[in-house]
């Protein structure tokens, strides 16, 4: 099996192994550069290019269901941006079930996605939606591009923001949102249970802020701003201590209390080990 022996963003070649393991996948590690601490998967050996053209990522998923589990994070996302995108051309890069595309739909000027599941073109259809496939099936440039956990899956992130860049107005902004690997539960509690689950296959590398601005130096991208956010309140993490197992926000909603969970997240933010970062850029 191929190795990753050099580090994407600063190329060095010092690196060590993160404890835990990959959940769905064995013989590879999860790899810390010591320079600039990106994390990343030891080999990519294990995705091709047509894994999410098959639907491989969610395979045994029913659609509906997998509806169900991203709705809390289409909300929060679409309150967070939707007048930003008022009336304004939106690309949603990896758009994944839709359901933020259906939402932006209602209040931009022109909204599209991009997605490469060629099992959800029928239900795209279904819903009146425009989806493509590759990016350059389109010559319009957008005012808002959207990249929502999407990041992390790509084996050459460079690359593919070089060619949605081409495809932001003058004035655009980019808006991505990532899981951090600054996560309180592996870099504050040290969960062994959550150390063995949180990694994935496909997700190739995981970022913080300084991973992040790096990369995005790297791509001649102008950083607007960082954002925290914690999708996972008190529940889910007092469950992994407790319990050392996942869920804790499902079984244990009767203390996931959304005014608790809302100063969780702040004082998580403060100290930037929130599960997720989302962050902008624009052309310099």
């Amino acid at each position: 099996m191929s190795e990753n022996k050099t580090c994407y963003l600063c190329l060095g070649s010092k690196h060590k192994k993160r404890e835990g393991k990959i959940r769905n996948l064995d013989g590879v590690d999860v790899l810390e550069c010591e320079n600039c601490s990106l994390v990343f998967l030891s080999s990519f050996e294990h995705m091709n290019e047509t894994f999410y053209q098959q639907g491989d990522m969610h395979s045994g998923m029913k659609l509906e269901d997998w509806i169900k589990t991203t709705k809390a994070d289409d909300l929060r996302r679409f309150s967070f941006i939707n007048k930003k995108i008022k009336g304004k051309k939106v690309l949603d890069f990896g758009s994944g079930n839709a359901e933020f595309l259906k939402l932006a739909k209602n209040v931009a000027q022109k909204a599209i996605g991009l997605e490469l599941d060629e099992t959800f073109s029928e239900y795209f259809k279904q819903n009146d939606l425009e989806v493509i496939k590759n990016i350059k099936e389109t010559d319009e440039k957008f005012d808002v591009i959207t990249m929502f956990h999407v990041l992390e899956h790509l084996q050459n992130p460079k690359e593919i923001l070089a060619e949605i860049s081409e495809k932001l107005e003058p004035n655009g902004e980019l808006i991505i949102e990532v899981p951090s690997s600054h996560d309180a539960l592996l870099k504050v509690y040290n969960n062994k249970g959550f150390k063995n689950f949180t990694y994935w296959g496909c997700h190739l590398f995981l970022f913080n802020d300084k991973t992040l601005k790096k990369l995005f130096k790297n791509s001649n991208l102008k950083v607007n701003y960082i954002k925290h956010v914690q999708r996972y309140g008190i529940a889910n993490h007092l469950h992994w201590i407790i319990k050392n197992k996942p869920n804790g926000h499902n079984l244990w909603k009767s203390i996931d209390f959304p005014i608790i969970n809302k100063l969780y997240e702040s004082i998580l933010s403060f100290f930037k080990i929130t599960d997720t970062i989302i962050i902008s850029v624009s052309l310099k």
